[in-house]
């Protein structure tokens, strides 16, 4: 297991929420800087599963960042209990529980994710997100 690559995982999952969290969060011109970040992270054949079980590809992602942007002041993402649950190459898999917390309030998911980190580059490639009950 190439631990550089394992790392390099581990941090775009901290990276992209503190992105997300920007943009859901922040003021428009912060929103749209942080989406001019997020959105080149994602593959070009970047899908997921959202947690209402959806499969959206990278244009609908692209999407419902730009309508949900600025539209959740106040929100902070904590994403804890990160693990690596499969490496080949490259690629890893990595599994995260994933907080949101807004207005007093927290809902949470667990998030697996397939990442290729050749050449130094983090590139998402799937996400699937599963909702935890309250």
């Amino acid at each position: 297991m190439d631990k550089t690559d394992t790392l390099a995982a581990e941090r775009s999952i901290h990276a992209v929420h503190e992105l997300i969290q920007t943009i859901f969060a922040g003021e428009p011109g912060m929103a749209r800087a942080a989406m001019g970040q997020l959105m080149p992270v994602f593959a070009e054949g970047f899908s997921m599963v959202t947690t209402a079980g959806a499969v959206v590809q990278l244009p609908q992602v692209a999407a419902m960042f730009q309508q949900a942007a600025g539209g959740r002041p106040g929100l902070r993402i904590e994403i804890s209990e990160v693990a690596t649950v499969w490496q080949a190459a490259s690629s890893v898999a990595l599994r995260y529980k994933e907080t949101h917390h807004l207005n007093g309030s927290a809902t949470a998911r667990w998030a697996t994710a397939i990442v290729d980190c050749a050449d130094g580059d983090v590139r998402w490639h799937y996400l699937h997100e599963t909702a935890l009950s309250r």
